[in-house]
């Protein structure tokens, strides 16, 4: 199986599309987070790969368009803990990864970079992640098409998912 990082712990971008082909596949259903950074995902997919926003999920309550399954949608923001569900997310998930659960590869199609870069709240915090998922969707999406962001996006992409605070809050 081929490495998602390098050995700078840069994502490789080609391993990720192969392993996790669904990412960039045509006309996939998907199930957001309902908050700016969900959104901006599904938003991205639906323009991209004509994805079809049929529920959003909060982490407590869905709410999953009639006649739906879930194991044929791909969750956006939010890593579900299922083998069979396809999810994509930034969170840290992960406490101690000197002492990871035995089923923690219920995680195995989720895309989420700190688990890739074996990152954990005890011993990595601070060399999470520090983007929202829409910034590493970008990234994964713009390997392999165009994509064009307009200079009034900007803003909404450095809001999304306190981005601005993490990336300049230690600016004077």
């Amino acid at each position: 199986m081929k490495n998602l990082v390098d050995e700078n712990g840069k994502i490789i971008y080609d391993n990720i599309i192969e392993r996790y082909s669904w990412i960039t596949a045509e006309n996939q259903k998907c199930i957001l987070s309902p908050d700016s950074d969900g959104l901006l995902c599904g938003l991205l997919m639906s323009a991209m790969f004509n994805w079809q926003i049929v529920g959003f999920y909060d982490g407590k309550i869905m709410a999953l368009k009639e006649n739906e399954r879930i194991d044929d949608c791909i969750f956006l923001d939010m890593e579900i803990f299922r083998n069979y569900v396809k999810s994509l997310g930034q969170h840290m998930l992960l406490w101690n990864k000197k002492s990871i659960p035995p089923n923690w590869d219920n995680f195995c199609n989720c895309i989420s970079p700190n688990n890739i870069r074996q990152y954990d709240g005890k011993n990595n915090f601070s060399k999470k992640y520090p983007l929202g998922t829409i910034h590493i969707l970008l990234g994964i999406v713009g390997h392999k098409k165009q994509i064009e962001i307009k200079k009034d996006a900007i803003c909404p992409l450095l809001y999304t998912d306190g981005t601005f605070k993490n990336l300049f809050r230690h600016v004077k």
